[in-house]
């Protein structure tokens, strides 16, 4: 796969964007909650590694939890995006990281995991192995073949399909099953340390809504040629929507949703594999 190409073509046309915001539409929130519940298992927190990060949209998150935050991406595109000058910029692909040998506390993979083709997982991971402190941690959000609501038709009907709706043209390239999960985890010698599944129902409730209300009010303003050329039907609403959520109008709506998306990990997060998964990563013990 040519990553490069791919990721200059997001970032140039505006597809991935900056975004700052504390809660994105309540989903935003849920995904901080959980990976500041893994941070603070850390013993120490000097370098967090942000791999494949774009435009920083999550190292900048985390400025205030680690001393030094390191963001990296293929695209050269994207790292001149990042506002934060605190920010350290690396211009490399996530399969051969830049950085020295057990340099880094915690590197997060947030939705770029779902981006790496499967036969290149392997030696991703064993690069992230490479680079990560004998008591760090690898923290990834991303797709699951798992059995959550919106998938249990997919499942039924066209089992060797592993993507769904329209994941491709975003540039998803995998779906991997729990098992699966493991076992390449296993081949890189590390360990599942915790784990939440996610996007099991509530989750793809509240997104409908988001989605569904996005569009509505694009074609009633008359946004629609704005979202063509994004490519994402009722972002130009959303990116509108993202800098008023401070608002108490917006942000109290904002919060009870949040909630109700983080209902899937109260009530099923240990128990329904869902379209989604929260997982931290340690070394195996013989490996330190």
């Amino acid at each position: 796969m040519d990553y490069k190409k791919i990721n200059d073509e997001f970032y140039s046309s505006n597809y991935w964007t900056i975004d700052r915001s504390r809660y994105k539409w309540f989903s935003k929130y849920v995904k901080a909650k959980i990976i500041k519940k893994f941070i603070k298992s850390l013993k120490n927190k000097e370098v967090l590694y942000d791999a494949g990060g774009g435009v920083g949209n999550w190292g900048s998150y985390f400025i205030k939890d680690f001393k030094k935050i390191i963001v990296s991406d293929i695209s050269k595109i994207a790292l001149k995006k990042i506002p934060e000058k605190e920010i350290v910029r690396v211009q490399c692909n996530v399969l051969k990281n830049k950085l020295p040998s057990k340099s880094v506390d915690c590197i997060i993979l947030m939705d770029v995991f779902e981006h790496i083709d499967e036969k290149d997982l392997l030696t991703m991971m064993k690069d992230f192995k490479r680079i990560l402190k004998k008591e760090g941690r690898i923290l990834i959000y991303t797709s699951l073949r798992g059995w959550g609501f919106g998938s249990i038709r997919q499942r039924i009907f066209n089992s060797k399909k592993r993507l769904l709706g329209n994941e491709h043209e975003e540039g998803h390239v995998n779906r991997l099953t729990y098992d699966e999960f493991k076992e390449l985890f296993e081949k890189s010698s590390l360990n599942i340390d915790d784990y939440y599944f996610y996007s099991i129902f509530f989750q793809q409730f509240t997104d409908a809504i988001k989605d569904r209300f996005a569009r509505f009010s694009s074609h009633l303003l008359g946004k629609e040629r704005e979202d063509k050329a994004i490519g994402r039907a009722g972002q130009s609403i959303k990116e509108n929507l993202r800098k008023k959520e401070e608002r108490n109008i917006f942000k109290i709506p904002f919060f009870v949703l949040s909630w109700v998306s983080y209902l899937d990990i109260l009530l099923f997060g240990k128990l329904i594999k869902g379209n989604s998964i929260f997982l931290s990563l340690k070394v195996e013990e013989n490996q330190i």
